[in-house]
């Protein structure tokens, strides 16, 4: 799941940090905002993930010797943050491309002709939100009055 900030009801506060701050420390804000949210994310997606009772049965080919060594629910990646602009985002759990040891999640996710989809990556972001759009006002709101106030 990629984590961009799109947040509600913040209007006022990122206009009034718009008119105070540069474009590198807004970038500089919206990135400690996405590092504080990936383990949010990653914590929400590894509970909400299906864990399989026997592991030797995981991964390729489903009883061979090629299982994971644990469980992907322990494993969530989580990809280091990027900025371009005054926009922050990374990448938390597993893509479509994804050939990781753990690279049979997008199936459970995603689903496949014969499997559906039990699209827990972004259910993990959705629950999150809250607790991200929190730690974006206390981000922004500690900024302005450490500049303005």
């Amino acid at each position: 799941m990629r984590i961009e900030m799109e947040f509600q009801g913040l209007d006022e506060l990122v206009k009034a940090l718009e008119r105070c701050a540069t474009e590198k420390e807004i970038q500089t804000l919206n990135k400690n905002i996405v590092t504080q949210a990936q383990p949010l994310i990653k914590a929400e997606m590894s509970k909400e993930m299906p864990k399989s009772r026997n592991q030797e049965l995981s991964g390729r080919g489903f009883g061979s010797k090629s299982h994971p060594s644990g469980h992907a629910a322990n494993a969530v990646p989580i990809e280091r943050v990027k900025a371009r602009g005054t926009r922050a985002e990374a990448d938390v759990g597993w893509t479509k491309s994804d050939n990781s040891e753990h690279f049979y999640v997008k199936f459970i996710n995603w689903g496949t002709v014969d499997r559906p989809p039990q699209e827990f990556i972004y259910k993990a972001g959705r629950a999150a939100e809250g607790e991200i759009q929190s730690i974006a006002e206390k981000e922004y709101q500690n900024f302005l009055d450490r500049t303005v106030g």
